[in-house]
């Protein structure tokens, strides 16, 4: 009879463990699933930045369409104008109040931001981060996910995602120096056509270029 209570309690402390993570990963399944499924991606976006040094948090607002493999035009309107377009090859930053524009390849952004990767539509979530913990908050499926290599520039990324249709609604990114970034789509619309001509960046007369394409 011991033998069975111990059986019996063994079961019951393996088998939360053992459903937990297979439903983290079923979880983190169903968003890729989705996404490969999503061929454009258009939303109104609410940023929030907290960066610890100084202590303190600013909220941006804007718009954005994204069109994979690596398509992007995030239109930020307030309270600092900016423009950042992709064309998959290249990626155009311009800061108009500081009448700049960096040209960077789009394939340092992609080496060094996980997120942006799997967010054109390039890379697959389940092979760069392991879930670790999901929770759910009236409509929203809120996914801790922890980068499965060393990754300098974050050490934890929350996705948020619909918990009926698991479309992804928002992320927050955690760096190793305390700082911390929360995105929110609202709005959301998905494979509407956008066209070609969306991703194409003009410089503008009087900005300065600045050109991180080539290696001094």
């Amino acid at each position: 009879m011991k033998f069975r209570h111990l059986i019996f309690l063994i079961a019951l402390i393996s088998f939360p463990k053992l459903s937990l993570a297979n439903e983290l990963n079923e979880t983190l399944l169903a968003i890729q699933k989705h996404y490969e499924s999503v061929e454009t991606f258009s939303a109104k976006f609410t940023q929030k930045a907290y960066v610890k040094m100084l202590g303190k948090s600013q909220t941006s607002e804007g718009t954005v369409l994204i069109k994979k493999p690596g398509k992007m035009r995030w239109v930020y309107k307030n309270p600092d104008p900016q423009l950042i377009v992709s064309n998959n090859k290249m990626l155009w930053f311009y800061a108009p109040e500081e009448g700049q524009v960096s040209q960077i390849p789009m394939d340092d952004v992609y080496s060094s931001n996980a997120p942006a990767l799997f967010l054109s539509g390039k890379g697959k979530i389940a092979e760069s981060f392991s879930a670790t913990k999901i929770d759910e908050k009236n409509d929203e499926i809120i996914l801790t996910l922890v980068p499965l290599e060393v990754d300098h520039s974050l050490t934890q990324l929350l996705l948020y995602a619909n918990n009926k249709s698991f479309q992804i609604t928002g992320a927050s990114v955690y760096d190793k120096l305390g700082n911390r970034t929360e995105i929110r789509f609202k709005d959301i619309q998905i494979n509407l056509e956008i066209p070609e001509k969306t991703f194409q960046f003009i410089k503008p007369p009087e900005a300065e270029w600045l050109d991180f394409t080539t290696t001094p």
